[in-house]
């Protein structure tokens, strides 16, 4: 995930989702279905571009946001704070930058779920061929 000019690497897990649920009251996986779902709303595409980012923002505001990435995040280390001025820096709308290191908060959520969707793919995959292997040693 790039927010800010910085690379994190993020991953699902349990842990992630109890330390969110644990800050926030929330379901990780809930929040960040019900976002992506906005977001791939063919009825909120027709809509003016700021009018799609409030009702992402309803849905996951700053706070709830700057959570879901500090859990997804798999260093330990890194600071809820660094996460939240990380987000005030790049904002809740496109900028000029047109590289995807300055990239709104929330276009970062939708990158950051479909990387997350990336590996989660990848890992059923992984378990469908050890489980082909295993059939083939009996």
């Amino acid at each position: 995930m790039k927010l800010c000019y910085k690379d994190y690497d993020i991953k699902m897990s349990l842990a992630a989702m109890k330390k969110f649920k644990t800050a926030t009251g929330l379901d990780l996986w809930a929040t960040l279905f019900s976002f992506i779902a906005e977001y791939e709303n063919e009825d909120a595409r027709e809509l003016a571009l700021t009018e799609r980012l409030s009702r992402l923002y309803e849905i996951c505001n700053f706070d709830v946001a700057a959570h879901a990435f500090h859990s997804l995040i798999t260093d330990n280390s890194i600071p809820l704070i660094e996460i939240e001025d990380a987000m005030f820096r790049v904002g809740w709308m496109p900028s000029v930058d047109e590289t995807d290191m300055a990239e709104p908060w929330p276009l970062v959520m939708v990158l950051a779920i479909y990387e997350l969707d990336k590996q989660f793919k990848e890992m059923q995959l992984e378990a469908k061929k050890k489980a082909a292997i295993e059939q083939d040693k009996k």
